[in-house]
């Protein structure tokens, strides 16, 4: 016997339970009236009382015990379903069963409350369990299935956008997490002196560079200094992802966009060797603990030796990235005409990383006060100029920024300008709006050129906190 048909039969005895206590009460009132207009004795009163109390009782017994069955019916481990479903609501069934599957999929790792992408996953499993419920609360007429189909199939539709959204954040996240990971495992290999193969690192190049070539936003991970490994990794991989936007633009490199990608994966794998308390200063460096920091050239170039025997242009990358065009870098204090292009081009995108991160001694920058400020380092002769230019393209906001325009709106930049090239167009980028003046969320996404907009442009950056009160609960992969 089903499950369905044992419930079914249980209701058809307690139906007829609670018809025979109801006859008794039926039975008791009319004995108490009979004796009451007879004018019997208080015995006699005493004893019919207790019958209606008894029968009463037996009523509530009935009706909790009805509440008991059905409640545990309806737990999702012993599921009641409608003696009969339609082909339609059994579809609706088990598309709920297949988006509950899915979303225990993708409930790994999202677990912090403060975190969008959990507080949108809630919300979604939430929806589609209201929807397999309601189904075991189908009454049998199949007319009525139908109509009340139409309403969870609603449902579902909003249930399956969230899961793409959901599916998408998530493997992204994921994708990100593993990219740390596998720099933070090499590096750590290259410096214990294990044989670390050079394919490897090309490998994590590639998906950058296809990052980039998908004008996917720029990422910047975050690694706490007390995991030195994890802390170097987030921030080569940072300066990789400009590398592979910047060399699309350069004419000596983008014949070869790998190499440099793959240089800056590691030109900071000498610091695995800083100690972690001259890491973690926040205040000025001591002359002793600054030439600590700088050794960290020389011993990277000999660890990209080792990796790549044959890759002299590698070591030199690594060991010239912090030297300056006037002659204030370290460690040998090259001048201009002494740097080759490639640890030029490593300098730039190693600033503007750094500047956009946070560190323990300051906030991470605005991206446009970062690029701003590399532009003076360049304007000043300490960077190259033109490969400090080449940064414009990104914009003062790039692809993935959260931005405030001028008159209130928030908006999303889906492109960087291109084809003009005087000193406003770097901040006129183009924009999807995402949220009027007040702050409220627009129902459909409505793209702007600011280049050829009369209004006016974008006046700062949202930062983390903002974007996730604004845009955390519809837009969680924005936040």
């Amino acid at each position: 016997m089903s499950d369905t048909q044992e419930l079914l039969g249980k209701i058809t005895a307690l139906r007829l339970r609670l018809q025979q206590a109801q006859g008794l009460v039926t039975e008791a009132g009319s004995a108490v009236a009979s004796i009451l207009r007879d004018g019997a004795n208080p015995d006699q009163k005493q004893t019919v009382l207790e019958r209606q109390a008894d029968a009463a009782s037996e009523c509530d017994w009935q009706i909790d015990d009805a509440l008991r069955q059905l409640s545990t019916a309806t737990e999702p481990e012993a599921p009641v379903l409608p003696a009969q479903l339609t082909a339609r609501a059994r579809r609706v069934l088990e598309r709920g069963r297949d988006f509950l599957g899915r979303l225990r999929t993708l409930a790994e790792g999202l677990t912090a409350p403060a975190d969008a992408l959990a507080a949108l996953h809630r919300d979604t499993a939430a929806m589609n369990e209201t929807v397999l419920r309601m189904i075991q609360a189908f009454p049998n007429a199949p007319s009525a299935q139908l109509r009340l189909c139409e309403g969870l199939e609603a449902i579902l539709n909003v249930v399956a956008q969230r899961l793409g959204t959901l599916a998408q954040a998530v493997n992204r996240r994921r994708q990100q997490a593993a990219q740390v990971d596998k720099l933070t495992d090499l590096l750590q290999g290259l410096h214990a002196g294990r044989r670390v193969d050079v394919r490897l690192f090309n490998e994590l190049a590639d998906a950058i560079l296809a990052e980039a070539g998908e004008q996917a936003p720029l990422r910047w991970p975050h690694g706490e200094v007390a995991e030195p490994a994890r802390f170097v990794a987030c921030h080569s991989l940072a300066v990789a992802g400009v590398a592979a936007r910047l060399i699309r633009h350069d004419p000596e490199h983008r014949s070869r966009p790998r190499d440099p990608v793959l240089a800056a994966l590691i030109l900071d794998v000498g610091m695995l060797g800083v100690p972690v308390e001259v890491l973690a200063h926040a205040g000025p460096l001591e002359d002793e603990k600054r030439r600590v920091i700088e050794g960290h050239v020389r011993a990277g170039s000999a660890l990209a030796l080792r990796l790549l025997p044959s890759g002299a242009w590698l070591a030199e990358a690594v060991a010239t990235h912090h030297e300056r065009l006037d002659g204030t870098g370290y460690p040998n204090g090259l001048r201009e005409g002494q740097l080759a292009s490639l640890p030029r081009l490593l300098a730039v995108c190693d600033v503007y990383a750094a500047l956009s991160e946070a560190r323990p001694h300051r906030d991470a920058r605005e991206s446009r006060t970062a690029l701003a400020d590399t532009l003076l380092l360049a304007d000043q002769g300490l960077l190259d100029r033109q490969a400090c230019e080449r940064l414009l393209t990104l914009s003062f906001y790039p692809v993935g920024s959260v931005v405030e325009l001028a008159d209130g709106k928030v908006a999303l930049v889906v492109a960087a300008p291109s084809g003009r090239r005087d000193l406003n167009a770097p901040a006129r980028p183009v924009v999807a709006m995402l949220a009027d003046a007040q702050g409220h969320l627009l129902p459909g996404s409505r793209y702007l050129d600011l280049a050829q907009s009369d209004g006016g442009g974008i006046v700062r950056a949202l930062s983390a906190q903002e974007r996730n009160r604004l845009l955390g609960h519809r837009y969680p992969e924005l936040v």
